[in-house]
């Protein structure tokens, strides 16, 4: 027992573990000190493993049962609109969320009036949208909002619809706002003013939630309001186009319409599946951890060929490392059959980036590792060189 502990807790496994380490922080230094990589940067820079989760969890994932989004199609005029907001509303939804800001007045009089006579009927659980205009993310404040030309004299109930990250350079949308502070107070986002409409939903200012993609939503044409009345009664509606191609957003499911990833925000609030990210350090210990097992294996695995040296399949498996590169797929998969099983049912994520890259380059760090302890004890006899497993020159 005390030689097994002996082999397992070995100095010679925490190096290789450490030396990955390494080679990380030289890969990762280079890339980003020299221009020839900045290409590789840019992907780096908008790459997260949560979108491969979530397209997975998407197979699989069902309909949900609150939330409906009703199409308006590009081609509606503000006064069909007016009528298709009337007419939901009119059917007792829970609330309805208008994702369209209807800026200064335009098309005939008649349409302006229909849109003012919906905003003065419409209950307290009709929510409209604004933008916020020069968002500070510093101070975490915004100078002003664009609200819909009716929007201040009437005083409607408000929600922002900004979907765009800080830097406003259209990354893939991975996380949702939830209040914000302006000048004229405190300004819930569109899927938060929806979801306290509903309920008494507990949000903090100026915090941002990862947007759950696991559900999928019914998209119903306006012309077929009056055949699906019971997916509008007691239901969460969504008004807005699906075909606007100046609202269209990348996701971890594919280009998506604004409206759409509006539902998947008020998702998100409703069920409070804000996605807990690991700490950098958990990361880092984790990563070691699974380094440190995947090293042993390997070198279990090499031991076990070493004692069938004279069989031809063991010097195949051994000279082609054949052997290696399966287990070294087989642990890479099921680690990431783990992470994702662990975000998909507890809404918990790791770097699983970090742990494959660092798995894959175990290997590479234990040749470096075992060709160093060969070089160095043809003319040294240090103590780590003498106890060393891979020492085949012991004096």
């Amino acid at each position: 027992m005390k030689k097994t502990l002996k082999y397992i807790f070995h100095i010679d496994h925490f190096l290789i573990a450490i030396l990955t380490f390494v080679l990380i922080g030289i890969g990762y230094a280079a890339v980003m000190s020299f221009p020839i990589f900045d290409p590789l940067k840019e992907a780096m820079s908008d790459m997260s493993m949560t979108d491969y989760f979530f397209r997975l969890a998407d197979k699989n994932s069902d309909v949900n049962q609150d939330i409906t989004i009703v199409d308006i199609k590009d081609e509606a005029n503000r006064g069909k609109i007016a009528k298709v907001i009337a007419t939901v509303d009119s059917l007792e939804p829970w609330a309805v969320g208008v994702d369209i800001t209807f800026m200064g007045i335009k098309g005939t009089p008649e349409e302006n009036e229909a849109l003012i006579e919906t905003a003065m009927t419409a209950g307290d659980n009709v929510v409209w949208a604004t933008q916020l205009v020069d968002y500070d993310f510093a101070n975490k404040t915004f100078a002003e909002k664009r609200s819909s030309f009716f929007a201040e004299e009437l005083g409607v109930k408000e929600g922002f619809s900004n979907l765009d990250d800080v830097n406003y350079n259209h990354n893939t949308i991975r996380k949702m706002f939830t209040l914000v502070e302006g000048d004229s107070g405190t300004l819930a986002s569109l899927p938060v003013a929806i979801a306290q409409t509903v309920d008494n939903t507990n949000v903090k200012s100026n915090k941002k939630f990862t947007i759950d993609y696991k559900t999928k939503f019914v998209v119903l044409p306006v012309d077929s309001i009056s055949n699906n009345e019971d997916l509008i009664k007691d239901h969460i509606v969504l008004v807005g186009s699906t075909t606007d191609e100046g609202d269209m957003w990348k996701t971890p499911l594919g280009k998506m319409p604004g409206v759409v990833l509006q539902a998947y925000s008020v998702f998100t609030v409703r069920n409070h599946n804000d996605i807990h990210y690991a700490s950098y350090i958990v990361n880092i210990l984790i990563a070691f951890v699974l380094c440190y097992l995947f090293e042993l294996f390997i070198d279990l695995q090499n031991r076990w060929l070493a004692r069938h040296d004279k069989a031809p399949w063991a010097i195949f498996l051994s000279r082609s490392y054949l052997l290696l590169r399966i287990v070294t797929i087989v642990f890479m998969a099921l680690v990431t059959w783990g992470i994702l099983l662990l975000f998909i049912h507890h809404s918990s994520y790791v770097d699983a980036i970090l742990i494959l890259l660092v798995l894959g380059l175990t290997s590479e760090a234990r040749n470096i590792y075992i060709g160093a302890i060969w070089a160095l004890s043809k003319n040294h006899n240090w103590c780590i060189l003498k106890n060393s497993l891979f020492n085949t020159d012991k004096k």
